[in-house]
């Protein structure tokens, strides 16, 4: 038995997939987490050990030179 989630989108051989739902639930290696405002996620350097979805809200992507001067590259 499968531990993902019913879905409702039809993919290419007849498998069905909702990532709403996928999302949605917690599961191995899945947790939902809320963040406050001007939390930091992830810092320029760290090694990528995660894959962030948001689900709601914004996050600021922000990159920062050899001369300490700060760029916003993207807002999601």
């Amino acid at each position: 038995m499968s531990s993902l989630p019913k879905s409702t989108r039809k993919q290419k051989g007849g498998v069905s997939f909702d990532p709403q739902q996928f999302l949605a639930t917690v599961g191995v290696a899945r947790t939902i987490t809320q963040c406050p405002k001007d939390y930091k996620i992830f810092s320029q350097g760290d090694p990528a050990e995660s894959v962030f979805y948001i689900q709601q809200g914004r996050v600021k992507l922000k990159v920062k030179s050899k001369q300490d001067k700060e760029a916003v590259i993207a807002i999601l």
